[in-house]
């Protein structure tokens, strides 16, 4: 893409310089595939480019890398045409034979990194959210249109949540979506000579590397506008390291407390917003409001201690060791803003396959398609133990630590191999964190229980829909060999 006047010799010049790129590196432009886009431009000028480069013009909105090139906001058609590429992604795969832990790593390594590209540029519309999350959420628990509906085990929000918060590690594209577009704010200070950054500055900045902060209006493009809906976020993750107080706005960076002085309680319009620290250095007690807050007050007296340097500003990112902005980081300070922590995240390391490892987060969360959870969703099935014959309602904490049928596989691995007794505590995650607890670290009678777990899942849906029974020492040989195998094997 090149951006030219026609200005003088200016089309000419661009004509001679495309020969002699041509002469110098054997590449000829297809014209074909070439076309300028006039802005403001009478016709007679319009067609005397094309005559000259033998090529059509075009006009705005058109694709250009795979994005929409646009002065104005995408429209819903441009939104859409995005969508369905991202859903085509879907047309080989068939979500029914692809076991639940693939179907996760696909929708997490493939649906979520496909929208990056385009929400680095754009801020996504609500409904643009909820239709991408449609397609990944329908492809994770088994929904399509030649398929029956899934169970949705666990709440998408929950799912969305990272693994050492209890959920699958699924990327929030909203989230992600303001991750992204906070570079862009942050390169105005990283990059204050990029192309970006001047043209940013020189069209809505009032002195270089400057955030418009919240006082000002909203104006410019919509991509500013999307941009300064972040500048909140933007402004307490930041600190601003003082050297010479040249380039630190006094009421706006953060540089002396945790938030800007105009976010403290009580703190009026400043009069002085563009106001810089080196500027008001001695003039502190004429910037402040009469009476003061005690908040102010106390921000008062370290301002007048405040030393300035000889050395620049430097401004510097929370939520990194080195200071420096990153995706990665912004992404996680969002997401588990406010979240408390899943005690049973270690599961995600256990030596075990991807399959049990996610059989054991739903069985920690009770999420387990048993009777009762069935009868809770108004799916009405006779009730009965699968494993015992017991006629009472089967539920998580009875198949696996109350049933008689799981009591003796337990002691029979409990012989083979010195497994603990695995009984009943409360919940069903306290009764799965403790019998764990009990291993001591101990990472192969780890693998052991977690195979005994979801083997006796298996043998309960294999007595349910296929009709195939085992004994109690068939399936703790299989246990042990198959624990043997993952030990070995599994990372």
């Amino acid at each position: 893409m090149i951006f030219s006047t026609i200005k003088g010799r200016a089309v000419r010049s661009l004509q001679l310089a495309l020969h002699l790129f041509s002469r110098v590196s054997g590449l000829r432009i297809n014209l074909s595939k070439t076309a300028f886009v006039p802005f403001n431009l009478q016709q007679s000028s319009i067609s005397t480019i094309e005559r000259i480069f033998s090529c059509g013009s075009t006009s705005l909105p058109l694709q250009y890398l795979g994005l929409p090139l646009t002065i104005n906001k995408p429209d819903r058609l441009a939104y859409q045409r995005f969508i369905d590429k991202l859903d085509s992604k879907l047309a080989g795969w068939k979500s029914g034979l692809i076991s639940r832990a693939g179907r996760v790593v696909f929708a997490s390594s493939v649906l979520s990194t496909i929208p990056i590209y385009f929400m680095s540029v754009f801020a996504l519309p609500a409904w643009v959210v909820r239709a991408i999350d449609k397609i990944r959420r329908d492809f994770i628990w088994g929904r399509g249109t030649s398929q029956r509906s899934g169970l949705h085990l666990i709440n998408w929000n929950k799912v969305c949540l990272p693994k050492t918060c209890g959920g699958l590690g699924i990327s929030d594209l909203k989230i992600q979506n303001t991750a992204l577009l906070l570079r862009w704010l942050w390169r105005l200070y990283d990059s204050p000579i990029s192309q970006w950054s001047v043209l940013a500055n020189r069209l809505y900045s009032k002195r270089n590397g400057s955030i418009p902060p919240l006082a000002w209006n909203l104006e410019g493009s919509f991509f500013w506008k999307d941009l300064l809906k972040l500048r909140y976020f933007f402004q307490i993750s930041t600190r601003t390291i003082l050297g010479n107080g040249k380039a630190t706005l006094l009421w706006y960076d953060n540089w002396a407390t945790n938030k800007p002085i105009y976010f403290l309680p009580k703190t009026r319009k400043p009069l002085k917003p563009h106001l810089t620290v080196a500027a008001a250095q001695h003039n502190w007690h004429a910037l402040f409001p009469s009476p003061l807050s005690e908040l102010l007050t106390a921000h008062k007296s370290l301002l007048d201690e405040t030393v300035l340097g000889i050395a620049q500003d430097r401004l510097v990112w929370k939520w990194t060791s080195h200071g420096h902005f990153s995706v990665a980081s912004t992404y996680k300070a969002l997401i588990t803003a406010g979240k408390a922590f899943f005690p049973c995240c270690s599961l995600w390391n256990y030596k075990v396959p991807p399959t049990i490892r996610l059989f054991l987060f739903f069985l920690v969360l009770d999420r387990l398609s048993t009777q009762e959870q069935l009868h809770r969703r108004n799916i009405t099935v006779p009730p009965g133990c699968p494993l015992c014959a017991s006629p009472i309602l089967e539920t998580a904490s009875h198949l696996f630590f109350d049933c008689p049928f799981s009591a003796r596989v337990y002691l029979l691995l409990g012989l083979s191999c010195s497994l603990p007794p695995v009984i009943p505590s409360g919940s069903v995650r306290d009764s799965v964190q403790m019998s764990f607890d009990k291993l001591k670290g101990n990472q192969f009678l780890t693998t052991v229980l977690a195979t005994s777990l979801h083997t006796l899942w298996l043998e309960r849906n294999n007595r349910i829909f296929r009709g195939v029974h085992r004994s109690e020492e068939v399936i703790a040989d299989w246990i042990l060999t198959e624990g043997r195998i993952f030990h070995k094997h599994c990372t």
